[in-house]
């Protein structure tokens, strides 16, 4: 398959002009326009992942690839390592974490491999360890665990910010018991814990009382 002319044939140049400003700063010239659903059509056509990583769209695929492809664990972990470190925008961190439906047979090993991701430097590498700590891991086994880490990350990284306070605010849906006291008590940092107690505020499942109340926790 010729990966870059199936891309090309699914091109739309509004699409591309919208996206180019949720990736700010990402070069134009990179990304050839096509929508999310499209790409994942053909991510599962892929015979495999022999293509090249020069457009947004084909990183994309190489990710979307791993999620879909029928691989064993360790197959998927080795086309990680070196996926992960390619990752340079919050579009696809977490496109590319929503499809790796894997996890959910191999959590406790993936928990493991995550590690190397959620204490990395790296703004991308720890964001893909906190979107998938959100998306397969908040749950009774594992929710202590995410929070006590969630709640330790003191960064100047505004997308691992944001990622954590999107986590906690996930969180506190179905564990508000374990995430309250961390807004009560000062225990995050300011952005995180603003950026929090906002993304908790924007949800539906959330009551108007409770949305009061942690407005006035807010820090300034």
């Amino acid at each position: 398959m010729d990966v870059r002319k199936e891309l090309f044939k699914r091109q739309d140049l509004k699409y591309r002009d919208f996206h180019l400003k949720l990736v700010p700063g990402y070069d134009a010239d990179k990304i050839i326009g096509v929508r999310l659903p499209e790409l994942r059509k053909l991510a599962k056509a892929l015979p495999d992942d022999c293509f090249s990583w020069d457009y947004y769209e084909e990183i994309m695929l190489h990710g979307l690839y791993i999620g879909y492809a029928k691989l064993d664990f360790d197959a998927r972990l080795a086309l990680l390592n070196t996926f992960v470190p390619v990752i340079d925008n919050w579009a696809v961190c977490d496109s590319v974490c929503s499809t790796l439906k894997f996890i959910k047979n191999n959590k406790a090993d993936f928990f493991e491999y995550l590690k190397k991701y959620m204490f990395s430097e790296k703004e991308f590498e720890r964001r893909f360890a906190i979107v998938c700590l959100m998306d397969y891991y908040i749950d009774d086994d594992y929710i202590n665990l995410v929070v006590d880490y969630l709640k330790g990350i003191s960064s100047g990284q505004y997308y691992v910010n944001m990622a954590a306070a999107w986590a906690l605010s996930v969180a506190f849906i179905k564990y508000e018991g374990k995430v309250m006291p961390l807004l009560e008590n000062g225990n995050l940092t300011q952005e995180i814990h603003n950026m929090t107690i906002s993304k908790i505020c924007d949800s539906f499942r959330v009551d108007k009382e409770t949305k009061a109340y942690l407005k006035t926790k807010k820090r300034s």
